[in-house]
């Protein structure tokens, strides 16, 4: 799994898609549960991937991929139910009230805004934070200090005054749809004009989520060549990425220092007063300058501003995740971090085998290696109690059986027909994210792209009806495909006959493999009606290697495979690893460079205020904060990821 989430951060579509397919079923279930209705249940459930894959960097711990979406799943299905419930009759009203403007209209809406300005100052601010900046009649209240409904009273006569100057001015009515639409447009122009955008770049991606937030993106000629802004629900920069454009002397750390601080004045006046500098790292062209929330000496993980400022001066990246106006205060009495190691020297340690590829971890080369890990060296501590603080559900245990006795297929000649494109089916351009591999893309023949450049239609532009495969461009071997389509078929096969397809596939063009691989048994809820999924382990010398297998997605409907993913590691690592060099744990404790690490989080939770409180905690960490993956049973090194 954890090799799947680095190739993810990579931008790997394969490994999200991989991810997305193997924990959808049961994210939509658990989703109707709260919501009851199959529509909303797959829109929270696209909206938990899409919030899932966009902070994937923040999480701490791979191997508790599940459990962190079905933290987020839980949390988005609670807010769009108290959202539903509290909108209903204020959209009600709205909708009452409001007529259709002509959309052919100018887009000069200075007559708006001077209609607005003209407002008594009350139903002035009502109506700007309601339409404008999305706010709900309860947070306006919040904001303002008055009762709910003094807002609503405001923003009924605030309408009804706004109506009749327009009117008076326009000749028509308003509707809350063209105040946003209005706004859309200067939002667009906001983005542009900072990201001064060259005029050979072509727009991407223009979305405007209901809750304010703004995105936008525009691609060169080459996959180089790129912007991306997006901006909060009050027009501010969030976040923004491009590449250099321009090019000039090198500017004193001192004068890129300056650069930064003045563009997050000019977004944030207000951060500065709560940021310090606590990171400044001078790359080979530019220098990145991170600020951030210090309390007792601590930075307050995840309330910082990251900037990067080429050597000309030019900023080409910023993220802002906000400070917390009133920050927590430091314990007085921690618990000591002697404790907290010798919990773990005395913990029952498994021992196991992973693979680790040197590009990721600190090993000094990739292969297979026997590991001692322990639940708690992953774990994250109460700083004042030493309690933990991660309550995971108990994992199964998987099992094995082997390999199926399958003869080999005669072989087919092409990459198209090892998966069966035929000519529905044509092949097209799209440049590659991965230099190890060529990257192959069909898409069916007629097939018109959706209009729109929303995520939705980017997403559906760039998976409906496509068919995805990855080559190695060194070993020239078939690495993954998978379909985006739908495969229609009268079949009805049982989970044996597709394990016989998956098993054949693996013995005609994989041979070398099936000696080391064994089959993992699926759970009853894992078995699904018109697909059936295969996960063909890695095993040598009494050990399950469960990060390289073969995964295998085949149609009952068809008896054709959906989804094939290889194994990572090469047959010759499989052979060269021996397991005789193994230690007890015992002889390699205590471990070297391993300390207890002393930071501020955010506690996890289900509703809006644990996405803010913080608390102080410990981790144990090697001396350069990597995250830890396992002890060599036969050196005692710490395995850490160096990305």
């Amino acid at each position: 799994m954890e090799h799947y989430i680095q190739q993810a951060l990579a931008g790997d579509e394969i490994a999200i898609a991989h991810l997305t397919t193997l924990h959808k079923p049961r994210l939509l279930a658990k989703a109707y549960t709260y919501m009851k209705n199959k529509q909303d249940a797959e829109d929270i459930v696209q909206e938990t991937f899409i919030k899932a894959f966009a902070a994937l960097p923040q999480l701490k711990e791979p191997n508790y991929f599940a459990t962190w979406l079905y933290k987020i799943l839980m949390r988005e299905s609670l807010f769009a139910l108290k959202k539903k419930e509290r909108t209903k009759l204020l959209e009600s009203e709205i909708m009452q009230q409001l007529q259709l403007l002509d959309q052919e209209n100018s887009d000069d809406y200075s007559t708006l805004h001077q209609a607005v300005a003209s407002l008594k100052k009350d139903y002035q601010t009502a109506i700007v934070l309601h339409y404008f900046y999305d706010f709900k009649v309860f947070e306006i209240a919040e904001m303002l200090g008055k009762p709910n409904n003094t807002i609503k009273m405001h923003l009924h006569r605030g309408r009804k005054a706004l109506r009749l100057k327009l009117e008076k001015k326009m000749q028509q009515p308003l509707q809350k749809k063209d105040v946003k639409r209005m706004l859309k447009a200067q939002l667009f122009e906001l983005a542009k004009n900072f990201a001064k955008v060259p005029t050979n770049y072509e727009l991407e991606l223009e979305d405007y989520q209901e809750h304010g937030i703004a995105s936008f993106m525009w691609k060169g000629q080459s996959k180089d060549e790129g912007v991306f802004v997006r901006l909060d629900d009050k027009g501010r920069l969030d976040d923004f990425a491009k590449n250099p454009t321009i090019q000039g002397p090198q500017l004193s750390e001192q004068l890129k220092l300056e650069i930064a601080e003045q563009l997050l004045r000019e977004q944030y006046p207000e951060a500065l007063s709560y940021y310090t500098l606590i990171e400044q790292n001078k790359k080979e062209a530019s220098t990145s300058f991170k600020f951030g929330q210090v309390v007792g000496g601590l930075p307050l993980n995840r309330f910082y501003c990251l900037m990067e400022v080429t050597d000309p001066g030019e900023v080409v990246n910023f993220t802002y995740t906000g400070y917390m106006e009133n920050p927590p205060q430091m314990p007085t009495e921690l618990y000591p971090t002697e404790r907290i190691l010798k919990a773990l020297y005395e913990e029952e340690w498994t021992l196991s085998a992973t693979s680790f590829n040197q590009k990721y971890d600190s090993v000094s080369a990739s292969g297979i290696y026997a590991i001692y890990d322990s639940a708690l060296l992953k774990q994250a501590y109460d700083a004042v109690s030493g309690k933990p603080l991660f309550e995971y559900d108990d994992e199964r245990k998987p099992s094995y059986v082997p390999f199926p006795k399958v003869e080999a297929l005669p072989k087919k000649d092409t990459i198209e027909e090892i998966f069966g494109i035929n000519e529905q089916w044509e092949q097209y351009e799209e440049e590659s994210m991965d230099e190890a591999y060529e990257e192959l893309n069909w898409r069916s023949k007629g097939w018109q792209d959706s209009e729109g450049k929303s995520y939705e239609h980017l997403m559906k532009n760039k998976f409906e009806n496509r068919v995805k495969a990855k080559v190695d461009k060194r070993t020239k071997r078939l690495d993954s495909f998978i379909w985006f389509a739908e495969i229609e078929g009268e079949a009805k096969l049982s989970e044996e006959e597709c394990l016989q397809i998956a098993a054949q596939f693996i013995q005609t063009y994989y041979p070398e493999y099936t000696p080391y691989l064994h089959v993992e048994i699926k759970d009853e809820e894992d078995i699904e009606e018109n697909r059936a999924f295969f996960r063909f382990v890695v095993q040598k010398n009494g050990f399950f290697v469960e990060n390289e297998f073969f995964h295998m997605n085949i149609s009952k409907k068809t008896g054709d495979i959906l989804m094939f993913l290889a194994p990572n590691i090469a047959v010759e690592d499989i052979e060269k690893f021996e397991s005789k060099a193994i230690k007890p744990i015992k002889e390699l404790l205590p471990l070297k460079d391993l300390k207890v690490q002393l930071e501020w989080d955010k506690v996890y939770g289900k509703t809006k205020q644990d996405e803010v409180e913080m608390r102080v905690i410990y981790r144990i960490q090697m001396t350069d904060g990597a995250f830890i993956k396992g002890v060599n049973a036969g050196s005692g090194e710490v395995i850490y990821s160096v990305i």
